[in-house]
């Protein structure tokens, strides 16, 4: 049954020129509040058919914070006070959303101030805090919407005064919270409300700045510069972000696949650098072995043609019956090529031994069977050199052992 309306507007304090609107939703909050059904055997509370819950208001302020401050104390009180304020802030934003839905709908309004009149009045019939709106708000549906109001009998900001707790910080962030959702819902854009004074810390008011979020830290420094409070208090004031801890996990979540897929392009790349090297690696052995068995191959050559090429003509030197001065030369001549040919010339030649030629000549010589005066006569040098030149070829070889004979280890080598 519809209640007489109202003709003065005592739940909500607005401009002159947002009044008659906000009579109108006082009026029809009102008839709504006026129809209850409590139910305590079902534990049932309903106003218009709709269900309520009834909530104690500092279990969800004063009382909220300390159990959360006694949870996270590992962590600091300003974790504790983070957490707190995000789910307060994020729960109220949600509800106040919601409740703006219902009502819309049951009010069958469309205009977005027409809207946002019930907010208020409902929020006075559910014992959140009466409203204050300045005249120096304009709610345009844009980015430069503005909105500044106090909850002059907040249950938050109460709830801490009750228990005679001065707070750090804007308590009321519930209030906060779910006029914001409000408001969004009824203009159909993002909004957010900062507390910028609070009675709970011992300022004049619960004061409220609502704005887009691109705005609202323009609109506080600009309040800043005219309020009688210091400046760089409102430098420090937090403005909430409606479910921020999803957005950053959403995030964290697209940097850890972007970082995945950074690691698997890599981890791709390497595999297949690896492969590319694999394959190098591969074709530098064959090409190794190649030239392995082509210098094998000369060597077979070289050696075929001295024996094919060059020894028969000395040999049938031999059988003209040579002079003694000439057999002397052949001797030396197919000694010579003897050493050419021999695997210790090469051997010894290598770099990893380092011999210079002068050694390599003595090498040849005790390896024959030289003794050590004749290699010097045969040289043209100091019996003194020929010793020097037999320690360096030692050292080099790794003949540390003193009774290790050189001669010896040559003729090995030759084999």
């Amino acid at each position: 049954m519809n209640r007489p309306s109202d003709t003065v507007l005592n739940t909500v304090s607005v401009p002159d020129n947002f009044y008659q609107v906000f009579l109108t939703a006082q009026n029809y909050v009102k008839n709504y509040f006026s129809i209850s059904q409590t139910d305590p055997e079902k534990g049932s509370i309903k106003f218009s058919g709709e269900r309520y819950i009834l909530v104690r208001a500092a279990s969800m302020s004063i009382e909220f914070f300390d159990m959360m401050a006694l949870l996270y104390k590992d962590r600091g009180e300003k974790e504790a006070r983070t957490l707190s304020y995000n789910f307060l802030f994020d729960i109220a934003h949600s509800i106040g959303k919601a409740d703006a839905k219902s009502f819309f709908s049951k009010m069958k309004v469309i205009d977005p101030i027409e809207k946002l009149s019930a907010g208020p009045v409902h929020f006075a019939y559910t014992g959140w805090a009466s409203v204050k709106i300045h005249p120096l708000s304009h709610p345009t549906p844009d980015e430069n919407y503005y909105l500044i109001y106090d909850h002059p009998y907040s249950f938050e900001a109460q709830a801490w005064m009750d228990k005679g707790e001065k707070a750090q910080f804007p308590v009321c962030v519930m209030n906060a919270g779910y006029s914001s959702g409000w408001c969004e819902e009824s203009f159909g854009f993002p909004l957010v409300t900062a507390e910028i004074e609070c009675r709970a810390k011992g300022d004049r008011h619960c004061r409220f700045i609502m704005a887009h979020p691109s705005r609202i830290k323009d609109y506080i420094s600009d309040y800043s510069k005219k309020a009688y409070i210091k400046y760089e208090h409102y430098e420090k004031i937090d403005i909430p972000e409606f479910f921020k801890r999803k957005r950053l996990q959403d995030e964290l979540r697209k940097n850890k696949i972007h970082l995945e897929q950074l690691i698997q392009e890599r981890t791709d790349n390497l595999k297949k650098t690896n492969e590319r090297l694999e394959e190098t690696n591969i074709a530098l052995k064959v090409i190794l072995k190649q030239m392995e068995q082509k210098e094998k191959n000369d060597k077979e050559i070289f050696l075929t043609n001295i024996k094919q090429s060059i020894m028969p003509y000395i040999n049938q030197l031999y059988e003209t019956n040579p002079g003694k001065g000439q057999k002397v030369l052949l001797d030396q001549l197919k000694k010579n090529i003897d050493q050419i040919a021999s695997p210790l010339i090469a051997r010894l030649s290598s770099k990893y031994l380092n011999l210079t030629p002068m050694e390599i000549k003595v090498a040849t010589l005790v390896k024959d069977g030289v003794v050590t005066k004749d290699i010097a006569q045969i040289m043209n040098v100091s019996l003194n050199t020929i010793t020097s030149h037999r320690y360096k070829i030692r050292t080099k070889l790794g003949l540390k052992n003193k009774n290790a004979n050189l001669r010896s280890y040559l003729l090995s080598i030759d084999e």
